[in-house]
């Protein structure tokens, strides 16, 4: 059996996220195409999908971007490969829409077999998790080109704050208003 190259691609998405997950940045598509050097237009099909799916979080908008939907440990490798393979099929005759002319069909007994190494496979796949797919998140952001990705220290509202533990928040300074003219328009 052979993943194809939308659900390699969408794995590579979903690794690129969980390196920058601890950062709390959010990235752009832009970003991973530049990272593996890739089709912009498969990464856009496949974030919208993994959009759909619940798999990331997408906030559109000119400081917009996408983030993990949770924790890289919460992630497992084959909760995204069965939401991006939608043919586990290993053999034409396993293919119920297939209309298959083999004269041994009534008594095959691959089906059964197929399908208990394809639930192994998954239930495999299902063990580790998007963080476990990683050897070393520090190396994976230096050989992505992520190598500055630092955790993001934020401070937690005055409710839930503890005296120890917040941070304040940069100060922003207020925007000046546009300057309004009035045309003058010169009576005649």
């Amino acid at each position: 059996m052979r993943l194809t190259v939308y659900t390699d691609y969408a794995l590579r998405v979903m690794m690129y996220l969980a390196v920058k997950h601890k950062s709390g940045e959010l990235s752009t598509i832009d970003d991973i195409v530049a990272a593996y050097k890739i089709s912009r237009a498969h990464v856009a099909k496949i974030v919208y999908d993994l959009g759909v799916n619940g798999m990331i979080v997408t906030v559109r908008g000119r400081m917009g971007g996408i983030k993990l939907a949770c924790a890289p440990e919460d992630i497992s490798i084959g909760a995204i490969v069965r939401s991006t393979e939608k043919d586990f099929a290993v053999v034409e005759c396993h293919d119920a829409n297939a209309l298959v002319d083999c004269a041994i069909l009534p008594f095959c007994n691959l089906k059964s077999g197929f399908k208990r190494a394809i639930d192994a496979f998954l239930s495999e796949l299902d063990q580790m998790t998007l963080a476990a797919s990683i050897k070393s998140m520090s190396s994976a952001a230096g050989a992505l080109g992520l190598a500055g990705v630092q955790p993001v220290k934020v401070a937690l509202p005055k409710s839930r704050a503890k005296p120890s533990d917040a941070t304040p928040a940069p100060k922003r300074r207020a925007a000046a208003a546009p300057k309004r003219t009035a045309k003058k328009t010169a009576a005649k």
